[in-house]
């Protein structure tokens, strides 16, 4: 365990950049800049000195009431896993936001610098989490955040479908997180996952944990990106290059594969674990890996990389399930630094030849003028290709090695797809690897003349922070287990003796080999590829989401058609009809009470009782006939105050002085409305028209008719009259309990209520001031 210093600096880490996201936002784009400098620096100054202890297995824990009566708290957890995060986070969020003073300059607004933050900070909080409530609150505000930078540019078309796209997807994804949350907390009575961890063995033998167990995946999926959920991705690239870098590569996709890690302690030994992650995950891979390959967009291209190397992540998660951890930590690292450097470097050769257009840049000579720059971008793609000599070769050794050791939940048939898969996964990463190469590297025109940022006005910290962020990529190529063994020093070790730089020839060996062939052929395949003309394509990312918001519109037009065409009868009959629908459902399908006893005690004589049922049915039939309102409105009041005469006759005053109040306002105020209204005329209504007119009332009749009856003859299971009776005196000083109810006990309906009638009073005089200000003849 840690000491106390960690747990009193455990929800400073959060709570910093969080603050600093409030304090930048009224600051000029320059001041917010520097400002912004100091949340990253923060994080890493707390983080570094807990980094020992977390990595060789140490944790702090911190428990603050939240929810009280829910029995939730706000629990923050720093162990080794969280603490790998907080440094990633800290570390390069540190490189963007240095790069992003430079990169945007005078556009970086005090509104950019607060949600860039405001990310930090909620990511931060999520990776710290312990409960999967508090953790569902993190992600949401990572999922809004996120959305309010893809879409910064809110002038721009791309921006907005991006960041709406992105925060559908991502927003589902939450609301499926929360209910397996629920069901989880419902079936092991807790939501804390450091108290779940232990009772993995015992919850995998429910077969209920199953649905919870799917729910939480669907929103580790949606937010990393994993198919079918991966075309939002590619969308949200239309977000400036550091925005890319830090969210789409570093942080928030990373989201869900911490909730994969954090669930493969609890459910790491269910029967759906293994298959589930393995199967989306190697698809994703596949899927992905194989748009990335027939992009020409170069921030499609990564896009589409990140969420094939993502489904890499999610198989690993799966196939170490039974193992323990094993390299996770050094793919996570190794694919956060070259990934963010990539986005970086395209941003600055967008700035440096105008394009990112790979049928543009492999015909043109630029990589001469640019040769540090282009050395940055040949040592990104080596990465991306996972070749020797650079820390993602280890990367792709550990996920070769988990798919050859996997245990018997993948066998047979199963094992070779999966190696399948992997090897065309891994070809189709070597193909627009070389894709990539060649648009740097290649070229045969030198370039047009004044297209692009004069090199003296680009700054040189847009090269340098990608080169810091590279670094480790060649330090762990040349001593791979010094890199490891940093990051997991207590990582279990395969019967092979673990990954190195060369291994004896083996499976590992040829399947690196044949993947590297495969990706070769791929690329000479894809060279004999003509460019397209004109502008980029805009690719098949937003397809699936334009077509689902196509249809839903369409429905949505449809529905607006037909229940919102104008006219107050047809509004008055659909939401006659939804109450009624809302009455009859769950008397149909809900659960009966016994019944209820002592009614006879209460029931008035059938001498007097024959006298407000007379009222009742006469006012109403009596409405029917009458052609002038203020005789209906009467006749409505007549039924009314017989309303009230039978509550009297039950013994209930309170009911019957409230009914007697609303009918007379009622009566009041539509005689003072209909007085300046024209005397009805001859009903013209088609007959059909009327006979659905008919159906909806006798459907809301017998609907408020059916909800009377069960309510009178079946009791609740658990009735709060007696609790609200015997708590009335003792803790609100009253006799009168149905006032207490009104005033005390549900004090915030009632103010609502006050509230609805006070809007409705305000709208009403409004409307009575304009029509007087209107002249004679134009309608108030």
């Amino acid at each position: 365990m840690m000491g106390v210093l960690a747990i009193r600096v455990l929800p400073w880490i959060p709570l910093l950049p969080l603050a600093l996201a409030a304090a930048v936002l009224p600051l000029p784009a320059r001041w917010a800049g520097r400002v912004a400098l100091l949340a990253p620096a923060a994080v890493l100054f707390l983080g570094l000195p807990l980094w020992p202890a977390a990595a060789a297995g140490g944790s702090a824990r911190l428990s603050m009431p939240w929810l009280p009566a829910l029995g939730i708290n706000a629990d923050l957890r720093l162990d080794h896993l969280g603490a790998f995060f907080v440094l990633l986070i800290g570390g390069i969020g540190l490189a963007v936001v240095q790069y992003a003073r430079h990169y945007l300059k005078d556009r970086g607004s005090g509104r950019f610098w607060a949600a860039m933050l405001a990310f930090m900070g909620s990511m931060l909080g999520l990776v710290l989490s312990d409960s999967l409530v508090l953790l569902f609150v993190f992600w949401e505000l990572t999922t809004v955040t996120s959305a309010l930078l893809i879409g910064m540019d809110f002038e721009q078309a791309d921006a907005r479908r991006g960041a709406v796209q992105a925060l559908l997807v991502t927003s589902g994804g939450g609301l499926a997180l929360l209910a397996g949350a629920i069901l989880l907390g419902q079936l092991a009575g807790t939501t804390t996952l450091s108290a779940l961890e232990p009772r993995g063995a015992e919850l995998v033998r429910d077969p209920a944990h199953a649905l919870p167990l799917a729910l939480l995946l669907v929103g580790a999926f949606t937010k990393s990106a994993q198919f079918p959920f991966h075309f939002w991705l590619p969308g949200a690239m239309a977000a400036p290059a550091p925005v890319s870098a830090y969210l789409h590569s570093a942080t928030l996709v990373q989201g869900g594969v911490l909730l994969l890690a954090r669930l493969s302690p609890i459910f790491g030994a269910s029967p759906l674990w293994l298959p589930a992650l393995t199967a989306v995950g190697l698809t994703t891979f596949v899927v992905a890996g194989f748009q990335a390959a027939r992009a020409w967009d170069l921030k499609q291209l990564l896009a589409y990389s990140t969420a094939a190397y993502l489904g890499l992540l999610t198989a690993l998660y799966g196939l170490h399930a039974r193992t323990g951890p094993h390299g996770e930590l050094v793919a996570i690292a190794s694919h956060a630094l070259y990934k963010s450097a990539l986005f970086l470097l395209v941003g600055w050769l967008e700035k440096a030849t105008g394009t990112r257009d790979l049928g543009l840049l492999r015909r043109e000579r630029w990589c001469r003028a640019e040769p540090v720059g282009c050395a940055l971008i040949g040592v990104g793609a080596l990465a991306l290709a996972g070749a020797p000599l650079v820390l993602s070769f280890l990367a792709k050794e550990i996920f070769y090695e988990a798919v050859l050791a996997a245990g018997p939940g993948l066998a047979g048939p199963l094992r070779a797809a999966a190696l399948a898969l992997a090897l065309a996964g891994s070809a189709l990463a070597v193909t627009y690897a070389l894709a990539l190469l060649a648009g740097v590297l290649g070229g045969e025109a030198a370039p047009p003349r004044g297209r692009g940022t004069p090199r003296r006005a680009i700054s040189g910290w847009l090269l340098v922070t990608p080169a810091l962020l590279l670094l480790p990529q060649v330090v762990g190529g040349v001593a791979p287990g010094l890199v490891s063994a940093a990051l997991e020093p207590g990582a279990a070790r395969p019967p092979a003796g673990g990954v190195a730089l060369w291994h004896e020839v083996d499976a590992r060996l040829a399947l690196g080999l044949a993947g590297y062939a495969l990706g070769a052929a791929g690329h000479l395949a894809w060279r004999r590829r003509a460019a397209p003309p004109g502008p980029l394509p805009e690719g098949g990312a937003r397809d699936p989401v334009a077509a689902i918001v196509a249809r839903a519109l369409a429905g949505a037009r449809w529905v607006s058609r037909a229940v919102q065409a104008g006219g107050h009868p047809r509004y008055v009959a659909v939401t006659l009809l939804v109450a009624a629908a809302a009455v009859f459902v769950p008397l149909v399908h809900g659960a009966r009470g016994p019944a209820a006893g002592g009614a006879a005690a209460l029931s008035p004589s059938p001498r007097v009782s024959w006298l407000p049922v007379a009222m009742i049915v006469a006012g109403a039939l009596l409405t029917l006939r009458v052609r002038r309102r203020v005789t209906k409105v009467l006749m409505m009041a007549i039924a009314g105050y017989g309303t009230a005469l039978l509550y009297v006759l039950f013994r209930a005053p309170d009911l019957a002085l409230t009914q007697i109040l609303v009918e007379t306002a009622s009566l009041l105020l539509l005689l003072l409305a209909f007085r300046r209204l024209p005397p009805l005329g001859e009903d013209r209504r088609p007959r059909a028209r009327r006979l659905a007119h008919a159906a909806v009332a006798l459907a809301s009749a017998a609907g408020a008719s059916a909800l009377a009856w069960a309510a009178g003859v079946h009791a609740a299971r658990d009735p709060a009259g007696a609790a609200q009776v015997a708590l009335s005196l003792p803790e609100a000083g009253g006799r009168n309990v149905v006032n207490v109810i009104l005033v005390d006990f549900r004090g915030a309906d009632t103010l609502g209520e006050i509230a609805v009638l006070a809007l409705a009073a305000l709208g009403a005089a409004a409307l009575l001031w304009a029509g007087r200000g209107a002249s004679p003849g134009e309608a108030p």
